[in-house]
């Protein structure tokens, strides 16, 4: 029951906004979870011994630069119900509701340095005339990679480093050695 809760508020919040501030919500949700990495934060949400009163001011105080009300009054719903622990849960599913509603796919791209960003949405946009819907990935950096990317998307790993190039290379001169 515990980890239907997010998905339980996610869809609350995707039905209390609609779809013209999705796209304002996702971006809320990357400074929530930013801030969450705090941990000296996260324990004040967390935590039942400080009052309420004193969390709603705190959360007005960071994240009232938010442009939607109905984002930083959910948010306080979450906190006073003692469930900020699962913030980032409720991003995450968040973000896969809207994801699904705009037909967006989510992926890694996975490289042994830093990206331009135009390399990043030419790949980007490569993918989309794959798989048929827009696609965002998000940047790792991969220092074990030799050079090349390799991107995991839907459940699918599409490889281009210099690893498995060779390891192609390999597999026919071994072949075509018989």
């Amino acid at each position: 029951m515990e980890s239907e809760l997010p998905i339980h508020y996610a869809k609350a919040l995707f039905e209390l906004i609609g779809p013209k501030d999705y796209e304002l919500c996702l971006s809320a949700w990357d400074v929530v979870n930013s801030s969450l990495e705090d941990p000296s934060w996260r324990k004040f949400l967390s935590s039942y011994s400080i009052e309420k009163q004193e969390k709603y001011l705190a959360i007005d105080k960071v994240y009232g630069g938010l442009p939607k009300p109905t984002f930083l009054n959910f948010l306080k719903v979450v906190v006073e119900r003692n469930h900020a622990n699962i913030l980032p849960n409720i991003g995450e599913a968040f973000r896969s509701l809207v994801n699904d509603a705009l037909g967006i796919k989510e992926g890694i791209i996975f490289s042994a340095t830093p990206l331009q960003k135009k390399e990043v949405e030419a790949i980007q946009d490569a993918l989309a005339k794959k798989v048929g819907c827009r696609v965002f990935l998000k940047e790792k950096v991969d220092h074990t990679l030799l050079g090349g990317v390799k991107v995991n998307l839907d459940g699918k790993v599409y490889d281009g480093t210099l690893r498995a190039r060779l390891q192609e290379l390999h597999r026919n001169l071994k072949g075509g050695a018989r």
